[in-house]
């Protein structure tokens, strides 16, 4: 994850901006918790265009759901850096708007880039806010995977299915496996899924 954030930093320094973003894989929000070095929701202030090709927003910070040491101090001044080029994977966030977003930290400063997780807190849904406040951290030692290409007991699969990006949790159960929790909105949108199917 550091290496990708550092060849990030690379291409923004040489003005290599004709290539579109493109993000190593898809990954459910348990997976960027995890992998992130601070989760936090801010409501945007103000924006501003940053020195080297970056620009930054002023965030006023209202939850920490995550945040390694080096994060605590670069989240002190509530400021968040984006390249400026959406070829860069820059990240476009809008004034008096709160989002979650994930981010990393390099040379105590906070970053955010389009392959992390950013999303407005209102269309985040109460399964996904219970995970960020929670549960996503008690399975961060699972694998979530987007195929069916694992048979590994610490993972859980989504293929490729929404319902568990909104609504699943990928926890351990008593033997030890990695598993989808029960959740009634994770049943709901399943059956929902496959009514639909049935019908066209």
């Amino acid at each position: 994850m550091g290496s990708r954030w550092l060849a990030l930093a690379l291409v923004a320094a040489s003005w290599r901006y004709g290539d579109a973003c493109t993000c190593a894989a898809l990954e459910h929000p348990q997976t960027h918790y995890c992998n992130s070095d601070f989760v936090i929701v801010g409501r945007v202030q103000r924006t501003f265009r940053g020195p080297s090709f970056y620009d930054s927003y002023k965030v006023k910070i209202r939850n920490v759901f995550k945040a390694t040491p080096k994060a605590q101090v670069a989240l002190r001044a509530g400021r968040l850096l984006t390249p400026s080029s959406d070829s860069l994977c820059g990240v476009t966030l809008q004034p008096r708007e709160t989002y979650v977003i994930t981010g990393r930290i390099m040379q105590l400063q906070a970053h955010v880039h389009l392959c992390g997780y950013v999303k407005k807190w209102r269309e985040v849904t109460p399964r996904q806010r219970k995970g960020f406040r929670l549960l996503y951290k008690q399975g961060c030692t699972c694998k979530v995977h987007v195929t069916k290409r694992t048979k590994s007991p610490n993972t859980c699969v989504t293929n490729f299915d929404d319902c568990y990006d909104r609504h699943g949790i990928c926890l351990h159960d008593r033997e030890r496996r990695c598993r989808w929790t029960r959740a009634p909105a994770l049943t709901r949108c399943l059956q929902a899924q496959h009514s639909n199917g049935t019908m066209t």
